[in-house]
């Protein structure tokens, strides 16, 4: 299992598994822990969820149900537009953890850029933080101006920025942006496939890309592998949603190969800053309508 260590200290396993929508939008039901216990079973330990997600329970259950120690796991959980601000920070998180039944949260984000309450929730946020209730503060979806409007007054930086990266839109600069101010990034829909509601069809998605395909041939491997591993070899987080056990098996088993620089580079040249998902620019309007599932 590959880690990358955060500004904080902590340690992150590079691959994790995204939680949105396993079985479907809210679903939080048995089927959602066996897929969870499943991808636990293969070596799974950093499980990314929100509470928009509705599936905190479900998670929670995996957990208890696995029958290991609380600290081998790395746990993500996110707070929604509908509950920024100060108090409403410290109530949401307070569900997050009674719906997940833990005593703390691995790693916390704001799931979206809400300029007008990003500072009574990142400081409600670092309370917690120092009350050890939460082991690392992050960010999801976070362009470089949200970021700089934190820089002025955060006292405990973000160790990450969660947002949309695949080959076909793999945002530079604010890579780049992020990495110098050693700001983790993790990969949300790593494999370009937008979210399952979005309607975007697989001939639009990077992983049937002719260049994708004729590399992973070349390895032996699948064409998720190898979009996954050109994430890992660059040092980002990937947190690829599958609900198939092979599927979930080959999304986590990135070893036995490795990239060339110049593969790499030809992946990178398949960038058309093409967004697949939402956009922070204008998805706050439409997140409000969201409700987050008691």
């Amino acid at each position: 299992m590959y880690f990358i260590e955060l500004n904080n200290g902590v340690q992150i396993p590079q691959v994790g598994m995204g939680l949105a929508a396993v079985g479907g939008w809210q679903q939080d039901n048995e089927y959602v822990t066996d897929t969870i216990l499943k991808a636990i079973s293969i070596g799974y330990r950093q499980f990314d969820t929100a509470s928009v997600y509705g599936n905190e329970r479900a998670l929670g259950r995996a957990i208890r149900e696995s029958g290991l120690p609380r600290e081998t796991f790395f746990i993500t959980s996110k707070i929604w537009d509908t509950e920024q601000g100060r108090s409403k920070t410290h109530d949401a998180f307070a569900r997050s953890l009674e719906r997940l039944q833990l005593e703390y949260l691995d790693l916390y984000l704001i799931h979206w850029p809400v300029p007008a309450y990003t500072r009574e929730t990142w400081e409600a946020m670092e309370v917690l933080y120092q009350q050890k209730k939460v082991r690392a503060l992050g960010l999801s979806n976070f362009r470089k101006a949200d970021i700089e409007q934190i820089a002025t007054f955060a006292e405990v930086r973000p160790v990450c920025n969660q947002i949309e990266l695949h080959p076909y839109f793999t945002q530079q600069p604010l890579v780049d942006y992020c990495q110098f101010h050693k700001i983790a990034i993790s990969c949300w829909s790593p494999l370009g496939t937008g979210s399952s509601w979005s309607g975007v069809s697989q001939s639009e998605k990077p992983i049937v890309d002719p260049l994708i395909v004729k590399i992973a041939e070349s390895h032996s491997v699948s064409p998720a592998q190898v979009i996954l591993k050109w994430n890992v070899q660059q040092h980002r987080i990937v947190i690829p949603k599958a609900e198939k056990l092979e599927n979930m098996r080959s999304n986590f088993l990135l070893t036995g190969f490795t990239l060339s620089n110049s593969e790499i580079r030809e992946i990178n040249g398949l960038n058309g800053n093409k967004r697949l998902g939402g956009d922070p620019d204008y998805a706050h309007k439409n997140n409000l309508t969201v409700k987050v599932p008691d």
